[in-house]
């Protein structure tokens, strides 16, 4: 009677079967291991994280407010000082501030002598002093070659207190009547106040350049007095003034400035 064939496997064939049971075994527990980190919460390394904005850190700003760049530590760079030892406010406001103070409180005196406004802050009033007396300073006439037929007059504080020189100075020549006319335009905005030692100035036509005065005449002599606060009168005595040279030609179309604090704009017109 013949063999039957047997259905048991070769040894071979088992082991493929084994290998095959264990690879599909693993691959099951790898899936279930990545669905286990997912459900937790873990980030899987092989997928791509979602785009995030960059917002860089914005650095602090070395210059001011204004976007002036800063010239160095504690320097403002419009190069004004800044007080050591505290901060600087925004806008150099503290630095403006004492910069107008000063500018404020500049004398504006050309050449000695100073301007008395009236309060130029709004708020104290000018300080007022005496008028001053012609005869307790010393007065001169200086010759002018530019602008021509013109004198300078020159009145000094030689007192020891300080005073006024209100409007322009009453001039006559020789035996006039009448003083020398004042030139309206030349009306300063302040009194000028003469500390001792200190001078102004004030401008004399005496004839015009281009023969338009009438009644021309050689004049010898002059006196000079000074008006007060009001204008009316003059105030104590008369100064006599040496013409330089002696003499000068003087017509009708003469004048005198109001007095100045520079020679400069004594000798403007």
């Amino acid at each position: 009677m013949p063999r039957s064939l047997s259905h048991a496997s070769s040894p071979r064939t088992s082991r493929t079967v084994r290998r095959r049971t264990l690879r599909i075994a693993a691959a099951g527990l790898t899936a279930v291991a990545a669905l286990t980190l997912t459900a937790c919460g873990q980030d899987n390394p092989l997928r791509t994280g979602a785009a995030k904005p960059y917002n860089p850190v914005q650095q602090d700003a070395k210059g001011p407010a204004d976007g002036t760049p800063d010239t160095g530590a504690g320097t403002p760079a419009t190069g004004g000082s800044v007080a050591q030892g505290g901060a600087r406010p925004a806008g150099g406001g503290a630095e403006q501030a004492s910069a107008k103070d000063l500018r404020r409180t500049a004398p504006g005196a050309g050449a000695g002598s100073r301007a008395q406004g009236a309060g130029k802050d709004g708020n104290a009033p000018a300080v007022r002093h005496s008028a001053c007396d012609a005869a307790k300073i010393r007065i001169v006439a200086q010759p002018l070659k530019r602008p021509v037929n013109h004198l300078l007059l020159v009145a000094t504080n030689t007192s020891g207190a300080t005073c006024d020189l209100y409007l322009a100075p009453y001039l006559r020549f020789d035996e006039a009547q009448a003083p020398l006319a004042e030139l309206p335009d030349s009306k300063p905005q302040a009194v000028v106040t003469l500390a001792p030692g200190e001078s102004g100035y004030a401008g004399v036509m005496t004839s015009s350049a281009d023969g338009s005065g009438h009644n021309g005449r050689t004049m010898t002599s002059l006196s000079v007095s000074l008006p007060g606060r009001d204008g009316k009168g003059s105030v104590g005595g008369s100064a006599a003034v040496p013409i330089p040279g002696g003499s000068v030609y003087v017509d009708d179309s003469a004048w005198v400035t109001y007095w100045q604090s520079d020679a400069n704009e004594a000798t403007t017109w």
